[in-house]
């Protein structure tokens, strides 16, 4: 009688439990979304926080801690919503804000270089599986004009199901994840950057949210962000 019970009782709080539900979008506006922007907002006491204190001048890294808080916030907003970075605290010089904003920009475009490697991957392997596909068609379809021993006649047939197969989870379900993985690397390698000395729960003002977009959206490629300018050496007189 008391496991009875008791069984009934775990029954019910797994049947409430599975009618729970969350209010995405409610959540989304919360706690990011704000007219069409998303808000991540870190707190840093220091240089260090950001930039890895193991990275040398002019090749810095950034900390690892840092680059995980802010990919896991950007993993819950929607691809379509920009992304400001707000930095809030610290006490930083114009040359460590520069330096800071460079970084971040710079690694994440890494990351995209990662993806678009990737990408470039999954391409040539559908070309060759493409390509696969093609010679056992043709030879399937030679086979099937001359008399061959069974096994040999059947072995492209077999093969040429497996490079279909293959063709079509490279085509259908990893190149669709790649896209997306893509959006995600492109929308954080794009991301803005404000500086605060305190955290202020306060979106930017419509004529600062336009310019934010404009700034996102003007360049399709995305170069490293310190250029260096090779100057050609004068001949000696």
């Amino acid at each position: 009688m008391f496991f009875t019970k008791k069984n009934k009782r775990i029954s019910e709080n797994l049947r409430r439990f599975s009618q729970k539900s969350v209010d995405e979008k409610k959540f989304l506006r919360d706690f990011y979304v704000d007219n069409g922007l998303a808000y991540i907002s870190c707190n840093v006491k220091q240089y260090s926080d950001i930039i890895d204190p193991y990275s040398v001048k002019g090749y810095e890294w950034l900390s690892e801690s840092f680059v995980r808080f802010v990919e896991e916030n950007a993993n819950y907003i929607p691809p379509e919503y920009p992304i400001v970075l707000e930095i809030c605290g610290g006490r930083f010089t114009e040359e460590q804000r520069t330096t800071i904003e460079a970084t971040i920009a710079d690694y994440f475009a890494l990351k995209m270089v990662d993806v678009q490697w990737n990408m470039e991957s999954n391409r040539n392997r559908m070309l060759f599986l493409g390509g696969l596909c093609l010679i056992f068609a043709l030879f399937l379809y030679g086979a099937s004009l001359i008399d061959l021993p069974r096994p040999i006649a059947e072995a492209p047939f077999v093969l040429f199901w497996f490079a279909l197969w293959d063709l079509a989870e490279l085509a259908l379900l990893d190149r669709r994840d790649l896209l997306e993985e893509k959006v995600y690397a492109a929308r954080l390698a794009s991301v803005v950057i404000t500086f605060q000395d305190k955290f202020e729960d306060s979106p930017l003002e419509p004529e600062e949210e336009k310019k934010v977009l404009e700034e996102i959206f003007e360049e399709v490629e995305i170069l490293p962000s310190t250029q260096w300018d090779q100057e050609e050496e004068e001949p000696a007189q």
